[in-house]
């Protein structure tokens, strides 16, 4: 932990000024999506003996498992240290035991934010389409079976079980499969306490990219699941993106990320908590405020230090803090905009007096947290919305986990025949200009019908 005087130095020296520099500086992301730790790379390596990239250790691990199924997912968590149970499933006995280690009090606030997601999740369920004069429309249609991983030990985030699952259900998958890593003591009660309220099938006491594979390509035990969702660390992230095809992924969740638009309204101290939140994530994490006002964002660094002295994970914080995050002093709120556009965050915050002028220009965000009312960590537990968001700028052209994420659309034709009449010719000119002459003769039949 940095001590006070040269906490706040060093914090101020995260402090960038004008457009330009906050563009090329605060809000450059690396190449890659994710990072691995160096020394996380050497245990990997040491598994399978040799000298591998993160990409080439995820490789190994897919093939292992491809080939031996669940002998192969057991060498794979043994190799790295992994508490395993006999059998990878958890049975009801063992869930319910757990439930009942957790905080009483849990059960209740969880129940709360179950009821809000559900509402939200039913609220964005799409309709079907039917145009009757067109002959056309569409259906939306559940997958079968969904895979949920949920990170059990260093950040055991069991509402992200929560966020996966219950949108899921909402959209009618008919099974839900949990794979979560185990400590000493076993599954984490509240893990267990969040698959009993969101009604899940099974839970395997398994997790990384050895889990990712088990439920991508099926095991003995692991069924194959048709959509893989859920957050977890670095292996995991690669190994869903090496998946990619065998299964559905929803989304390739990264390092966290909450940029933070504030104007003199703002509360230095409440900035600075939003920041904090964001930034004990650790590693990656990305903690950014945009402010016109430089003693604002002098005030808001104070703060930080402040705070982050009686934090249980104060150096963490302060290390995410210095390596990847920051306050931006631009001109202006919509200068401001105009960088989060091209960052395209996963969470957009705005604190300020007027955000409703600003909310209209905001298109690239995973989600945007409006006023002092709505901070961010009230959509990582209990507003409604799934907290598993595009990251990595990826915002540009992803949208968050939600029910669409277990739905297929099908397209439905069934052309009246005054309809067929009229489209076979122009459907057989289409395919003669492509040199289908075989198309074409199907139109035609079509046509003199």
């Amino acid at each position: 932990m940095l001590n006070a005087d040269s906490g706040v130095r060093t914090l101020r020296d995260r402090i960038f000024y004008g457009q330009s520099l906050v563009r090329d500086t605060l809000l450059q992301r690396t190449s890659d999506l994710v990072t691995v730790d160096p020394s996380a790379v050497e245990l990997a390596s040491k598994v399978f003996g040799e000298s591998l990239s993160p990409q080439e250790f995820v490789t190994k691990v897919i093939e292992l498992v491809r080939v031996q199924g669940d002998t192969g997912v057991r060498r794979i968590a043994q190799a790295l240290g992994d508490e395993l149970l006999p059998s990878f499933e958890l049975s009801t006995d063992t869930l319910a035991a757990a439930c009942d280690r957790a905080d009483p009090g849990l059960d209740a606030d969880f129940n709360l934010a179950a009821e809000r997601i559900r509402a939200f999740s039913k609220s964005e369920m799409p309709s079907a389409i039917d145009n009757a004069e067109l002959g056309i429309g569409q259906r939306w249609v559940p997958v079968d079976r969904t895979g949920i991983h949920v990170p059990g030990l260093a950040a055991p985030l069991a509402s992200t079980l929560l966020m996966s699952a219950i949108p899921a259900r909402v959209a009618g998958v008919a099974e839900i499969v949990v794979s979560t890593p185990i400590g000493p003591q076993g599954v984490l009660p509240a893990v267990a306490l969040a698959a009993r309220i969101a009604n899940v099938d099974r839970v395997f006491g398994i997790g990384g990219a050895q889990a990712i594979a088990a439920m991508a390509l099926g095991t003995e035990t692991v069924p194959r699941c048709d959509v893989i969702a859920g957050a977890g660390n670095a292996w995991v992230f690669l190994a869903k993106q090496a998946l990619y095809g065998s299964s559905g992924i929803a989304l390739l969740p990264g390092p966290t990320e909450t940029l933070i638009v504030a104007d003199a309204s703002a509360d230095p101290a409440d900035v600075a908590a939003d920041l904090v939140a964001q930034a004990e994530h650790g590693g990656p994490a990305s903690p950014i405020c945009l402010t016109p006002e430089k003693s604002l964002a002098i005030r808001i660094v104070e703060e930080f230090a402040s705070q982050v002295a009686t934090l249980p994970r104060g150096s963490v914080a302060c290390d995410s803090f210095v390596k990847r995050g920051g306050i931006g002093v631009i001109d202006t709120l919509a200068e401001a905009i105009v960088l989060a556009n091209e960052y395209a965050p996963e969470h957009l915050c705005l604190l300020v007096a007027d955000p409703d002028e600003l909310l209209p220009n905001i298109l690239h965000a995973g989600g945007v947290f409006v006023g002092n009312t709505s901070p961010e960590v009230f959509g990582d537990y209990v507003a409604g919305p799934s907290h598993i968001m595009p990251t990595g700028g990826t915002a540009r052209f992803m949208s968050p986990l939600g029910v669409r994420s277990f739905l297929k659309s099908m397209a439905i034709v069934r052309l009246p025949a005054e309809q067929a009449s009229t489209l076979a010719p122009v459907a057989a000119r289409m395919a003669r200009a492509e040199g289908l002459e075989g198309h074409a003769r199907a139109a035609d039949r079509r046509g003199k019908s």
